[in-house]
């Protein structure tokens, strides 16, 4: 077996492991939309290796040729998955015109007009583009880049340098001969290292997506999508040691539906669900960035509010009560939501959110016995 053949062999196995690797990820781990497009850039990288390898042996024009479209496709669904992944906005028309007009002028190139220095420079370049698309797209704007998205963005930014030098290489040399044996010459040393290393880190960010999703999952109630009491238990402890630290404020809210039972048993479970989203989206609408929301059992929510004294938190629980007549469930017509709220202020003492809660349940207990749909705050808090 020759060079050229072990080269195209490693960069189809490649290509053929990043698609099952990619496919099962996809299947199994919540298949998310930018992961199906990167299998499907992979898969395409697998026939078009399959087709570089047919042209290079059999000097198939028509063969260079659908390996030129796939180069062009593969490194589009690549550049659409990023762009999926960040939610950003994606215009597919921006990726196919452009392609489409480069797969024209790389027809022309190989077949009428035989230019080699075009072959050379045309494919390298758009596909260079591509990545560097990509590579920009792969920033995040609102946090701080992860060490996997960093080393896929090291990777995307060596494979943009490769492809812009392997166009270089096609208009720098005039001979055809050796113009050929350089392009070939870094096309050898080069790309399979930096192809490889794409796949490895792809599979970093998707493997870092993943871990991030179960911990997410871990930390969140599925149906309300605010934090479950492990989470809020984690969040309470960084809220204490920073309140702690800074000598600032700090308040619970501890909150339950006014005849939340009744409403399962006149209406069904669908429509207690309904009213338990509808209610943690207003707690969570009412508080500020920083400020923590979490369901604690039942219908049961927890908040913390940081920065905040117990009256500052009751005149904001003061406005949540007022807007909960306007929820809305689409099982009960005219649900006439009402909620309890008790609050509580860290104190000298307390070390967990355990210590607050008690206090926090005692003033909702007092709410509740007061009349219901009213906020208490927890007397020696006063």
């Amino acid at each position: 077996m020759n060079a050229a053949a072990i080269l195209l062999s490693l960069l189809f196995g490649t290509a053929l492991v990043m698609t099952i690797a990619l496919t099962v990820a996809w299947q199994h781990f919540g298949r998310q939309r930018y992961v199906l497009t990167w299998t499907a850039s992979y898969a395409v990288g697998m026939l078009q290796w399959i087709a570089n390898a047919g042209g290079f042996f059999l000097k198939s024009p028509a063969l260079y040729i659908l390996t030129g479209i796939g180069l062009i496709v593969s490194g589009s669904l690549l550049a659409v998955g990023v762009r999926q992944r960040s939610g950003r906005p994606l215009r597919l028309m921006a990726f196919i015109l452009p392609g489409a007009v480069v797969i024209l002028a790389m027809a022309l190139a190989i077949g009428p007009a035989s230019s080699q220095l075009m072959q050379g420079f045309i494919i390298p370049v758009y596909v260079g583009l591509l990545l560097a698309v990509s590579a920009i797209s792969l920033l995040p704007r609102d946090r701080r880049i992860t060490p996997p998205e960093l080393a896929f963005f090291a990777a995307l930014v060596a494979f943009v340098m490769v492809q812009f030098t392997l166009a270089a290489s096609a208009i720098l040399i005039h001979g055809p001969e050796s113009g050929k044996d350089l392009y070939r010459l870094i096309f050898s040393i080069f790309t399979p290292t930096i192809y490889v290393a794409n796949a490895v880190t792809a599979v970093l960010v998707v493997a870092g997506d993943l871990a991030q999703q179960l911990r997410r999952q871990m930390r969140h109630d599925p149906l309300t999508e605010v934090l479950n009491r492990r989470g809020l238990d984690d969040a309470a402890d960084q809220a204490i040691a920073l309140a702690r630290r800074h000598k600032r404020p700090l308040a619970l809210v501890v909150c339950d539906l006014d005849g939340f039972k009744a409403l399962n048993d006149n209406h069904g479970h669908i429509a207690g669900d309904q009213a338990l989203r509808s209610f943690a989206r207003l707690l969570t609408s009412a508080l500020r960035r920083g400020d923590v929301v979490g369901r604690m059992g039942g219908d049961e929510f927890g908040l913390l509010l940081l920065d905040t004294d117990a009256h500052a938190a009751a005149e904001v629980m003061e406005r949540v009560r007022a807007e909960m007549p306007h929820l809305a469930v689409e099982q009960v017509p005219s649900p006439h939501l009402r909620a309890s709220f008790g609050v509580a202020e860290l104190m000298a003492e307390d070390t967990r959110l355990e210590d607050m809660v008690a206090r926090a349940d005692a003033a909702l207990y007092e709410a509740k016995n007061l009349g219901r749909n009213r906020v208490a705050v927890w007397r020696a808090a006063a």
